[in-house]
């Protein structure tokens, strides 16, 4: 449920080159079906550029910051975002000038102790093929700010996507370009938690506190609660069980999505619109904690698919060469540069685009 306070991304590809305008969406999602099909090198409709901005949340007090990844035109500071000395960065252009287009718009919300930057392989892939990405660093939860006692505050998070998506849809810079008719979300692990809520799923206390009570399930995002001093009973079961549903969500992709065993079974019947589970890995290699077939076969009409040879940190970002030997020396046990079979990361990462490309395409950018 849970991904580590890892430091930052990722996959470098190609920078785009325009194409002829169709309707320019259409245009650049035409290619998704071929995009990582071979190792020729893909043509894209858009750059994609990055802005950082910051917008107020209900249950802080400060700016929470948010990276918003677009399509945009070639223009900018070409650089490598996320990259550090554990990842690898990707290549995006710093406040190039948006293409004047409505998009749609994705909300991207990380998981716990992640950060947005850190999905930027997801972020800047779907910017080139027509889609705003807004992707919140969610407070007391994110890269150096992770707070167990805070992160169990499932609900603010959600609260976080229905600011970001009033600010989208009302800022005079981002309103412009934003079809406000089409906006989905994305959420991975404890940001898969907080995509379910925003989809209008409403968490269930008992289920969850019994299975983390359960010794095998210790290490299963459970186990970091507990070890950051999470006093289970003292949980506010209202908000906890909460109905946090923002009607202007009209898609949901969940990946390994927290708190797998805890929705309340009648709130997920009462979901009527799309949504895409993907799951890392397949039979033992998916935490119990995440494994969503079952939440898909509950919700009409959810499409499920799991990657092979992936892990839960699959996810994550490409690791530069000395990565592994460096989370040694920062006492780091999760294999996070590791996966579950002999497929590269870089591979893993193009299958699980395609899936949630492909999705957002029929949903979102072809309505």
């Amino acid at each position: 449920m849970r991904n580590k306070p890892v430091l930052r991304p990722f996959l470098p590809l190609p920078f785009p080159r325009p194409q002829p305008r169709l309707s320019l969406i259409r245009a650049a999602l035409l290619t998704l079906p071929s995009l990582f099909a071979s190792a020729m090198t893909p043509a894209f409709a858009f750059e994609a550029g990055t802005r950082w901005m910051t917008i107020a949340t209900p249950d802080h007090s400060e700016p929470e910051k948010v990276l918003v990844t677009y399509p945009a035109r070639a223009d900018g500071d070409a650089y490598t975002l996320g990259g550090d000395d554990l990842w690898a960065g990707v290549p995006a252009r710093r406040n190039a000038t948006p293409v004047p287009e409505k998009f749609p718009l994705v909300v991207l919300s990380h998981g716990s102790g992640g950060n947005a930057a850190a999905l930027g392989w997801l972020s800047t892939e779907l910017a080139r093929n027509g889609f705003i990405v807004a992707a919140p660093n969610h407070i007391h939860s994110t890269s150096g700010d992770s707070i167990p006692a805070e992160s169990i505050k499932i609900w603010e998070r959600s609260h976080d996507v229905t600011a970001l998506i009033d600010r989208m849809t009302s800022d005079p810079d981002w309103a412009p370009i934003v079809d406000k008719d089409r906006i989905g979300g994305i959420g991975f692990s404890l940001g898969g938690t907080t995509m379910m809520l925003s989809a209008g799923a409403r968490a269930s206390l008992t289920p969850f506190v019994a299975f983390c009570d359960d010794p095998k399930n210790a290490d299963d995002g459970c186990g970091w609660f507990k070890r950051g001093g999470v006093d289970f009973s003292k949980i506010d079961a209202g908000a906890f069980q909460g109905d946090y549903r923002d009607a202007r969500l009209k898609a949901v992709v969940a990946v390994d999505p927290g708190l797998a065993m805890a929705y309340q079974a009648d709130s997920l019947a009462a979901i009527h619109m799309p949504m895409l589970f993907v799951n890392l890995g397949t039979g033992s290699q998916i935490m119990p904690g995440v494994r969503a077939d079952a939440l898909a076969a509950q919700i009409k009409g959810a499409g499920y698919a799991a990657i092979p040879d992936a892990i839960h940190f699959s996810f994550l970002g490409i690791c530069n060469p000395g990565g592994p030997e460096l989370l040694k020396r920062y006492g780091e046990e999760d294999p996070i540069c590791a996966d579950g079979g002999e497929t590269p990361r870089e591979e893993l990462h193009k299958q699980i685009f395609f899936q949630i490309a492909v999705f957002l395409r029929r949903e979102l950018a072809e309505r």
